[in-house]
C-alpha cells in the first residue's frame, strides 16, 4: 500500500510555535512539543470499517535527534512498544475488537519531543444482505426487510408478499433481537448476529444445521423442522469477533483465534476431519498446521472456507470442485480427485518478497514484504487483497467474476479460463488505492479511493486532479432491466463503475442478486464538527428486487435497479 503523504506532516513540523493537529486521512497527528519525529505509515492504516480483526501496520519514524521509541496503544490500554530496526522501519499487526478500536501510535526522540497518529477502526458488519433479505444496525438496535419464507428477518413469522400486512418490505425493527448488536452476516436464508459480550445469535433456515442450535425445537417453514422463527444464541462460542455466513454452513471466529463450524460438511467445509453435518458448533482443526498463525478474518462461500492469520496466510478447506483451494486443477472425476478436503491446508497466494531498506523513502516506497491482508469469498471464487493493494483471485470465472471473461473478452484467444486454478494477480488494480474486496454468488466488487472526479477511467487520478473516495466498482455476472421490463445480465471483464452516483461508501453487503452500502456521514466543516451533519449517514440499495429485499416499497417486484436507492430506517422506538 501507499505511504500516507508526507507534505501535510512536513507543514506540521514547520509549525512547531503552538500545539497544532494535522495530517491526512483524518489522522490527528498532534505535535506535543518541539520538533517531532515524522511518522510514515502505509495506508493500511487507515480509519474506516474492518473485515479483518487485526491491523498490518507498518511504516518508518525518523527524526534528527534519533528515535527513542514508537509505541502504540489500543482502546486506551497500557501502550507496548514496536520494534524499530536501525533505519526507523518498524512492522507489526496489531488485534482488534470486536465494535469501535481507537489505536494511537505515539513516537518520542531522543530529545523528548512526540508526534502522534490516531485511528478509528469499527470491527464487524453492520449491513448485511442475504439471498433476497437485508439488514441495517443502528445503535446497536436491528432492522431486517426482504424476504421472509424462513423467518429471516427475524420478525418471528413467515411472511409472503403477497400478504396484506406484515411482510417486511421496509425496514422493521427486530425486536427479539439483542439491544447490543455489534456486527451481522447474512446469506442465502439466514441469518447470524455477534452481541456486544461476543455471544452469537442466529434465525431463518435450518436444514442443514446451520444456525448451530442442534436438532430440537425448529419451526415449520417450507417443510417439517427446517427454520428457526426465533433469535436465540448459539451455545458453546464465547467472545465472537467475527461471523461469515455461507450457503449452507457457517463460521465464528473468536478473540483468542479459534475457528467454529457448524451446518453442511459433505466436502468438509467445517474443517473439523470429517464429512459429517453438524447442527452444533465444531472447531477447525488446524492441529497439524503448525506454521499456522493466529487467525484474523474467516470467510465461507458455497461449500468451502477459509481464513487468515496475521502472518498474512490464507487457508482453505472443503470444497475444490472449482479449484477453490488454489492447488492448481479443478477437483473433478476427470482428474481422479476426491473432493473432500476436511482439514485447512495453506493456499499460496503470493511469494514473499524482500523489504528494500536502501530505497529513498518516498510516497511509493515499499516497507515491507507483500502480504495478503483481506479475503472475500463468493458462490465458488475467491478475491485476496494484500498490502501493496494488489488484488488476487481464483476459482470459478465462467461469468467473469475474476475477470477477462465476460462479454468482450468471451470466446477469444485473450479470455481467461471459466476456471483459475492457482491464485492468480489481477492486472487491473495497478496503482489504483483499493481500501477492501467483497465477492457473492458470481460477482466482485472492490472499494476504492482516490478516483478521478467525474470519470470512469481506469488510470489512478493524478496528485492535482480533484478525486472522490469510497467508490464501487463491479465486475463479474451485473443485471439491468431495460426498457421492456426484462432483466439482462452482462458479464463484466474488469472493475466498472457502473455507480457513478455513489462515492464516501465506507462498506457494502453483497446478497446473491442485491447489495446495500453505507454512506460515511457528511462532515460540513472540518473545524467544528456539527452533530446534525455526523449522523448524516446514509443506506443504499441496488440489484434485484424481490420481495422488498431494497427496503423501498415503491419498487416493483422481480424488477433490476442499478440505480441506488436510499434506505430509511424508522425513528428508533
Amino acid at each position: 500500500m501507499r505511504l500516507s503523504r508526507l507534505t501535510p506532516i512536513a507543514a506540521c513540523t514547520a509549525a512547531i510555535l503552538t500545539l497544532t493537529a494535522c495530517g491526512d486521512d483524518s489522522d490527528h497527528t498532534t505535535i506535543i512539543d518541539g520538533t517531532p519525529p515524522l511518522i510514515t505509515t502505509d495506508s493500511n492504516f487507515s480509519n474506516g470499517y474492518s473485515a479483518v480483526a487485526a491491523v498490518f501496520v507498518s511504516g518508518q519514524v525518523q527524526d534528527s535527534s534519533g528515535v527513542k521509541s514508537l509505541t502504540y496503544s489500543h482502546n486506551g490500554q497500557p501502550a507496548r512498544a514496536l520494534t524499530l530496526d536501525a533505519e526507523g522501519y518498524f512492522e507489526d499487526r496489531i488485534l482488534l475488537s470486536l465494535g469501535s478500536n481507537r489505536i494511537v501510535l505515539e513516537a518520542t526522540d531522543n530529545a523528548g519531543n512526540i508526534m502522534r497518529k490516531v485511528k478509528t477502526l469499527y470491527l464487524g458488519d453492520t449491513i448485511a444482505a442475504g439471498g433476497s433479505h437485508t439488514a441495517a444496525l443502528r445503535d446497536g438496535q436491528l432492522y431486517g426487510w426482504g424476504r421472509n419464507n424462513y423467518g429471516q428477518t427475524g420478525l418471528g413469522l413467515t411472511t409472503k408478499l403477497t400478504d396484506v400486512m406484515g411482510h417486511p418490505v421496509t425496514p422493521m425493527l427486530m425486536r427479539s433481537a439483542p439491544k447490543d448488536v455489534m456486527s451481522i452476516s447474512f446469506n442465502q436464508n439466514h441469518s447470524l448476529a455477534i452481541a456486544q459480550n461476543g455471544q452469537v445469535y442466529s434465525w431463518g433456515e435450518d436444514k442443514y444445521g446451520q444456525l448451530g442450535r442442534g436438532d430440537g425445537g425448529r419451526h415449520d417453514c417450507s417443510k417439517t423442522a427446517d427454520c428457526r422463527l426465533d433469535i436465540s444464541a448459539i451455545d458453546g462460542i464465547e467472545d465472537a469477533v467475527m461471523v461469515a455466513a455461507g450457503y449452507k454452513h457457517n463460521l465464528v471466529l473468536t478473540k483468542d483465534g479459534s475457528v467454529w463450524a457448524f451446518g453442511a460438511n459433505g466436502q468438509g467445509q467445517l474443517g473439523d476431519n470429517t464429512s459429517r453435518d453438524s447442527s452444533t458448533p465444531v472447531e477447525v482443526d488446524f492441529s497439524a498446521m503448525a506454521e499456522a498463525g493466529h487467525i484474523v478474518q474467516v470467510v465461507a462461500s458455497a461449500n468451502s472456507s477459509y481464513a487468515l492469520d496475521d502472518k498474512g496466510q490464507v487457508w482453505g478447506w472443503g470444497s475444490d470442485a472449482y479449484a477453490n483451494l488454489g492447488k492448481g486443477a479443478a477437483c473433478t472425476l476427470a482428474n481422479d480427485c476426491t473432493n473432500i478436503n476436511a482439514t485447512p491446508v495453506r493456499i499460496n497466494v503470493l511469494g514473499n518478497s524482500a523489504i528494500d531498506k536502501t530505497a529513498p523513502l518516498s510516497i511509493e516506497a515499499p516497507l515491507s514484504a507483500e502480504k495478503v491482508t483481506q479475503l472475500a469469498a463468493g458462490r465458488d471464487h475467491i478475491l485476496a487483497l494484500t498490502n501493496k493493494e494488489a488484488v488476487y483471485g481464483w476459482g470459478l470465472n465462467a461469468a467473469s467474476q475474476l475477470g477477462y471473461n465476460g462479454e468482450t473478452y468471451q470466446g477469444s484467444q485473450n479470455a481467461w479460463a471459466d476456471i483459475i486454478t492457482t491464485p492468480t494477480k489481477l492486472p487491473w488494480f495497478t496503482d489504483k488505492d483499493v481500501r477492501r474486496v467483497y465477492a457473492n454468488g458470481n460477482a466482485s466488487y472492490a472499494l476504492i479511493d482516490n478516483v478521478a472526479t467525474n470519470s470512469t477511467a481506469t488510470n489512478a487520478a493524478s496528485d492535482n486532479a480533484a478525486t472522490n473516495n469510497g467508490v464501487l466498482y463491479a465486475w463479474g455476472m451485473f443485471g439491468e432491466t431495460n426498457g421492456a421490463g426484462k432483466t439482462i445480465y452482462h458479464d463484466l471483464d474488469e472493475p466498472t463503475n457502473k455507480l457513478p452516483s455513489l462515492k464516501d461508501i465506507d462498506n457494502m453487503a453483497m446478497g446473491a442478486m442485491h447489495l446495500i452500502a453505507h454512506q460515511k456521514p457528511q462532515i460540513q466543516d472540518d473545524d467544528a464538527v456539527n452533530e446534525d451533519a455526523a449522523k448524516a449517514e446514509q443506506l443504499f440499495t441496488w440489484g434485484w428486487s424481490f420481495e422488498g429485499s431494497l427496503g423501498n416499497a415503491n419498487t416493483a417486484h422481480v424488477w433490476m435497479y442499478n440505480t441506488p436507492i436510499p434506505v430509511t430506517l424508522p425513528s428508533q422506538l
